[in-house]
């Protein structure tokens, strides 16, 4: 699947086995950041209802997330703010999560995890500022 240009319709049409494999790259996308588990429950919508220790069931890629609303919104957030920071950060994937926890001019000198942490509208202006093109479409 195309990360960004994944529809919400895309996301409720796949098969069990596709949920699951898109539950285990969100989890390793989750990962790669090196975010902490309270922080990757809170950035997928879902701190209300997984337990942090829980969180293994689907790292395996055998447990899906339950792909109601929010959860594809914020799925095709992240896909699409990975997918920007990997053209931004070509040569170093591993910069993508520093540059989460590096304060930014443009946000007020917040780090970009701060405002993908606060909800849809941090995590719009993360991705509209790593990738312009998100602003036209919107």
């Amino acid at each position: 699947m195309n990360k960004s240009n994944a529809s919400e319709q895309d996301i409720i049409n796949l098969s069990d086995n596709e949920k699951n494999q898109l539950t285990f790259q969100l989890s390793q996308i989750l990962e790669n950041w090196k975010l902490e588990d309270s922080e990757q429950l809170i950035i997928l919508g879902l701190e209300e209802i997984i337990k942090p220790r829980h969180l293994y069931k689907y790292r395996r890629g055998d447990k899906s997330f339950e792909f109601n609303d929010v959860m594809v919104t914020r799925s095709r957030m992240i896909l699409g703010i990975d997918e920007s920071l990997g053209t931004t950060f070509p040569t170093n994937k591993q910069y993508a999560s520093v540059w989460l926890k590096r304060s930014v001019k443009k946000f007020k000198h917040k780090t970009p995890l701060e405002l993908m942490l606060s909800g849809d509208t941090g995590m719009t202006r993360v991705w509209h500022f790593l990738d312009c093109t998100q602003g036209w479409r919107s």
